[in-house]
């Protein structure tokens, strides 16, 4: 079984527990078709891309991060990658903050103010 399919029912379960929202910034985030997804919020097909549903692992691989409920969560596959190609990554409450402080001034990804009531939620 590949590492992809093996977290995919862990990250399912973080998806729902969730409500739907990112570990990080808590917007809204698809999992299977972004065609609904982006009509429903009226984005592009390169903006939802961005929102894809995918499992993080809070603690990596690299340090012992097992691909457990306690250790993965669900992020949008933005939220995911800024997060592993920072040099020193920040750690998942950290780093969760500090996506809320940079959405809140309007450089992050753009998206959660197209998403009422999502711009300023922490």
């Amino acid at each position: 079984m590949s590492k992809r399919k093996s977290i995919y029912s862990v990250r399912k379960k973080a998806f729902l527990n969730q409500g739907g929202l990112c570990f990080y910034c808590k917007t809204p985030m698809w999992e299977e078709d972004p065609e609904p997804f982006s009509k429903s919020y009226n984005l592009s097909r390169k903006q939802a891309n961005l929102l894809q549903c995918t499992g993080e692992h809070l603690v990596p691989h690299s340090e012992q991060g097992g691909d457990t409920e306690a250790n993965i969560v669900a992020a949008c596959s933005y939220c995911n990658l800024k997060r592993h190609k920072a040099k020193f990554p920040k750690s998942p409450d950290e780093y969760r903050v500090y996506v809320l402080k940079r959405i809140q001034k309007g450089k992050w990804h753009q998206i959660a103010p197209l998403v009422p009531g999502l711009a300023l939620k922490s």
